[in-house]
Order: C-alpha cells, then structure tokens, then sequence
C-alpha cells in the first residue's frame, strides 16, 4: 500500500476532510464520548432538542462547499441503544470542476438497539461540477436508521438547470450482516435529457428517505399513513415501497425545495411517532 509523500500530503492539506464521531448511552442520555475532525470538515458539540436524550449535532464545511479534487470521510459509530441526529445546517454545494471530482463517503456503525438520523441537507451541483457520495449504514439487532439522500438539479434561480458533468449517489444498508438495500443513482446530464417525459420533467428536488427498523406491525401501519401523505402533498409527488425486509423507502419529486422539504418534515415526523414513540423538530434549517 504506498503512502503520500510529505509534499503531496502538505497539498492536500485541507482538501482532504475527515471526521470521526462516537457515541454512547449514559443515563436517560446520548452523549459524544469521542471526536475527531480535520478541514474541510467540522461538527458542532452535540445539543437535545426534546425529552427523548437523542443527541444532535450539525456537521459543517467552513469552505462553504467543495471544490474539484476534495475528498470527505465521515465515520459515525453508536454503541448500544445510542440514539443521535446527524444534519447540517445548510445546503452541501459542489463548485465547478476543470478536473478532478469531489466525493463525500461516510460510514455508520450503530449497534444493538441503537437509532441513527442521518438527514443532511440537500446537495446543489454547480454547472460543471462532478460529484460522488457514499453512505453505508451497518445495523445490528434491534437498531434503526433514518437516511436522507436529498438533491436539486442546480442553482435554478440562476437557470442552471442540469448543467453539472456528474452526481452519483451510492447507498448500501446492512442490518446483522445482511444486506438489504443497495441502490446507486447516476445523472450524466451531457449524455440524457433528464428533464423529459419520464425522467424528472419539470422537478426542481428530488429526496429519498430510507427508513430500516425491525418492526413488522409498525411498518404495516406506516406504510398506510405514508400512502396517504404521499397522495396529499402540495406540489410534490411521492411514492412509497416496502425494503424486501426491515423498512420503508419514499421517493420524492418536488416543484421546489421547500416543497420537499415539508414533506419530508411530515414524512420524518410520522416515522419518528411510529417507530420511535418521539416528535420530529419542529422545522429544518437547510438555507
């Protein structure tokens, strides 16, 4: 395995990001028990929101977005029946590239009994930008995950409308060592018309929420009451399907993103009473 040389790991002195984040249960809390982090890449001390000890944090890039060539890695673990919300506080911009791609992968450990919220912000692809994402989820016994894969087109407003070179998203969930979601998205717009019939036509955001538990009743009775949300949501359409097992996947398409972004409060907020037996905040806070 060869290594970087002292100048090559001086130039990618803050271009290469890593974040390392731990948690456990102590008392009728979670709490951070260890962290680390290096630039591009920073995450706030952990806060509670609720009665329910959930620990929340934001994880942030003070470069306001990534640049051609930027690597992230993001490492979250939860021991056992640890419960943590992992967002951000803003939108994940990706500048124009002349090069080289920017890639964001993170991993998340959650063991027996553990819940994790993995719900950043949307990801904007500036026109001519390249961008990748990995997320693997690994469950054991009794835990939950909640993810987020949350994108817009471009900068709209701006009508940079499917001008970025590349997004690929990958997610992949393992539940004790099995796998039960594996699903990978790739838009080159420079080879398809996404923005036909069929495709995504005239949406502005698209989301999909993976929500994977071990409950067989509740999953029966939120699959109901998520079918009827999707068939009411104003200027979003949505669909929802059952994992083969453990969970629930909703796909949205969006008018807007604050569209989408009320549905998946809606969305998030049903799951959570379902399978949690707790609220939703009460708003996001993705600008």
């Amino acid at each position: 395995m060869c290594s970087l040389s002292g100048h090559e790991r001086l130039h990618r002195t803050g271009r290469d990001g890593r974040l390392r984040l731990a948690f456990r249960r102590q008392g009728d809390k979670t709490i951070l028990r260890d962290s680390f982090s290096t630039m591009p890449v920073q995450a706030f001390q952990p806060f509670y929101h609720d009665g329910a000890g959930c620990a929340c944090t934001y994880i942030v890039n003070p470069a306001g977005g990534l640049a051609g060539g930027d690597r992230i890695y993001m490492d979250i673990t939860l021991d056992d029946y640890a419960h943590a919300l992992v967002t951000t506080p803003s939108a994940n911009r990706v500048y124009r590239s002349t090069g080289d791609f920017s890639l964001q992968e993170v991993r998340i450990a959650a063991g027996k009994g553990a819940v994790i919220e993995y719900m950043p912000g949307y990801v904007i692809p500036f026109a001519g930008s390249m961008y990748r994402q990995k997320t693997g989820i690994f469950l054991q016994e009794g835990a939950a995950a909640f993810i987020l894969d949350f994108f817009t087109p471009g900068r709209v407003a701006r009508g940079e409308y499917m001008l970025f070179r590349e997004y690929s998203s990958l997610t992949g969930v393992e539940y004790c060592g099995e796998p039960v979601l594996t699903e990978r998205v790739v838009l080159r717009p420079g080879a398809v018309g996404y923005g036909g019939p069929g495709f995504l036509e005239s949406s502005t955001a698209m989301a999909v929420i993976y929500l994977v538990f071990d409950n067989p009743s509740a999953e029966r009775g939120l699959v109901s009451a998520l079918h009827a949300m999707a068939s009411g949501m104003e200027g979003v359409y949505g669909g929802v399907s059952t994992l083969p097992s453990r969970g629930v996947v909703i796909r949205l398409l969006g008018e807007g993103v604050r569209f989408v972004e009320k549905a998946i409060l809606e969305i998030w907020s049903a799951a959570r009473k379902t399978i949690l037996g707790t609220a939703a905040l009460s708003r996001l806070h993705w600008t």
